[in-house]
């Protein structure tokens, strides 16, 4: 008996060997291939992600950046992490932005655990994080702001909740996410421009 085609798991095995590429590209840290190699899948998507983005002449060079900061700087929440489990998560974290999803858990080992005080996904989401705000930072500098401000969630842990209501000169703001930050869901802390 013939197997009938079947267009989602078509669809699926095309989305797998895109995201096992993408992960040979992170590997070598070649940020732009594993960017355009997104933007190719998405750009052939019937229906693709996010709204008034043109995959077709997608530039890379925001991924690039972001991805220069996850692979290239480790942030004092997970400075406890190993080499080994660091380059994991950042392998994990760098999928959860190119593919703009929150969770890393299909990026990382099965077995993979940390001793710190939060799950994988949030491991690899306070990496994230973190790069997302040294580009905010960077963005501010270049627009000529010279403070920010702190805003804690209305959940978020004691030690997160000091930093709030203070103005911080660019140079001397305090580093997101925090790492004296309790939350089991980590620092969600994120900074505001001051106008």
């Amino acid at each position: 008996m013939a197997k009938m085609f079947s267009p989602q798991k078509h669809e699926k095995d095309k989305r797998s060997q895109v995201e096992y590429e993408v992960i040979q590209y992170l590997t070598k840290h070649d940020f732009n291939k594993a960017s355009l190699a997104i933007a190719g899948y998405e750009a052939g998507q019937v229906f693709s992600r996010g709204v008034g983005i043109d995959w077709k002449n997608h530039n890379p060079d925001n991924d690039i950046a972001l991805l220069k900061t996850i692979f290239g700087r480790t942030p004092k929440i997970l400075i406890h992490l190993g080499n080994e489990k660091l380059e994991a998560v950042r392998i994990a974290a760098a999928m959860m932005e190119l593919w703009g999803v929150n969770r890393a858990k299909k990026w990382l080992p099965t077995d993979f655990k940390t001793d710190l005080p939060f799950d994988n996904d949030t491991t690899a989401r306070m990496l994230l994080f973190f790069a997302q705000h040294q580009a905010a930072l960077e963005r501010y500098r270049n627009e000529g702001l010279k403070y920010v401000e702190v805003l804690p969630t209305s959940d978020s842990c004691e030690a997160c909740k000091k930093l709030a209501d203070k103005h911080y000169i660019l140079k001397d703001a305090p580093e997101l996410p925090s790492e004296h930050c309790t939350h089991k869901m980590g620092c969600r802390c994120t900074f505001l421009p001051v106008v």
